[in-house]
């Protein structure tokens, strides 16, 4: 099983050394919470009902083990628990349109990494939580956590995490664009600008100041809790090469992933993305569960690719997706698109 869909039962299977080594990082988490302020503990209301969590368990590619405790916002109850939950983020055809400006202007492109964002959304609801299972106050067993600020699983907690957000740009000078609310802009007085990029916790800066944009930098890195990409090499899965100075988008990486996952590692290149002459034909009878589901996953795949750095697929996903509620096997063959 992947490390991701494992539960609490399946650590209890582990050896006393693994076991050990994870509930130390259910603990850490736990201090981490307790250390931002997210929560205290409280007898729970008459007539409330306590959300339920559940432990997600990560093994990051250094061996390092991190365990994060997510409440099960499915059972949330709009209208009590919850009022808004959308959270704009920026349009791909402006983050196309300011890389691109930013290349024919050669201005610097720096990436930020917030740490643990939605950690940061003030609550404006009532919310209490169970306490995580296997780490219930002594004494205090009967209590649960009152939550002061958004956890990760909760309905709301992007859309609390962006007005934080909002409101620090505002305090750095930044104004929003009403078109797009994942872009903000900071005029100085030189007539010069500062433009970040916003996708949810995902942070590009670039402008035609270096100085200016590392001052920037700076103050939203005093801010809020960052890791500091430099030279920006990467946003939302597109790689960023720079060759002689300009920067070059691809998505080798992601490409190589689901032609992995996809059983296509090995398959010889085609001329074009669908086979010359090809036109396929809706099928009368209905598809299985497993070839729809399969359809499904490679027509999303190939979606991803065109509308981030692979427009040249447009044409044949298109064509394509129209039978993605009911495919042929046949459909499926024609992958190779990818």
């Amino acid at each position: 099983m992947n490390v991701r869909d494992w539960t609490t039962k399946d650590i209890s299977k582990l050896s006393a050394k693994d076991q050990q080594a994870w509930c130390k990082a259910q603990f850490e988490e736990l201090e981490a919470l307790k250390k931002r302020n997210i929560y205290e503990l409280a007898d729970l209301p008459p007539g409330c009902k306590a959300i339920k969590n559940h432990w997600v368990f990560d093994l990051k590619s250094d061996g390092h083990k991190k365990a994060r405790l997510v409440a099960k916002g499915f059972s949330q109850i709009e209208g009590l628990d919850f009022d808004e939950i959308f959270s704009p983020v920026v349009w791909f055809a402006l983050v196309h349109t300011i890389l691109t400006l930013a290349v024919l202007e050669k201005w610097k492109i720096k990436g930020l990494d917030v740490k643990s964002a939605f950690l940061y959304g003030m609550l404006d609801e009532e919310l209490y939580m169970e306490q995580p299972q296997g780490f219930k106050v002594p004494g205090n067993e009967h209590k649960v956590l009152c939550l002061k600020k958004a956890i990760y699983g909760l309905k709301q907690a992007a859309c609390t995490w962006w007005h934080e957000l909002d409101h620090s740009l505002k305090a750095l000078n930044f104004s929003r664009f009403y078109a797009d609310t994942g872009i903000f802009v900071a005029k100085h007085t030189d007539g010069t600008i500062v433009i970040i990029l916003v996708y949810v916790d995902d942070i590009i800066l670039t402008g035609p100041n270096a100085a200016q944009v590392v001052s920037k930098k700076k103050l939203f890195m005093d801010k809020w809790e960052c890791r500091d990409l430099g030279e920006c090499r990467e946003f939302l899965r597109m790689r960023i090469e720079y060759r002689g100075g300009k920067p070059y988008l691809d998505q080798v990486p992601y490409l190589e992933k689901i032609l992995k996952c996809f059983g296509m590692a090995n398959a010889k290149a085609a001329q074009t993305p669908l086979p010359t002459g090809y036109k396929p034909e809706p099928f009368n009878g209905t598809a299985t569960v497993a070839l729809q589901s399969q359809y499904q996953l490679v027509i999303g795949s190939l979606l991803y690719l065109m509308l981030r750095t692979r427009p040249n697929l447009a044409f044949a996903v298109t064509q394509m997706v129209k039978f993605a509620h009911n495919p042929l096997e046949e459909h499926l063959k024609t992958r190779h698109i990818l």
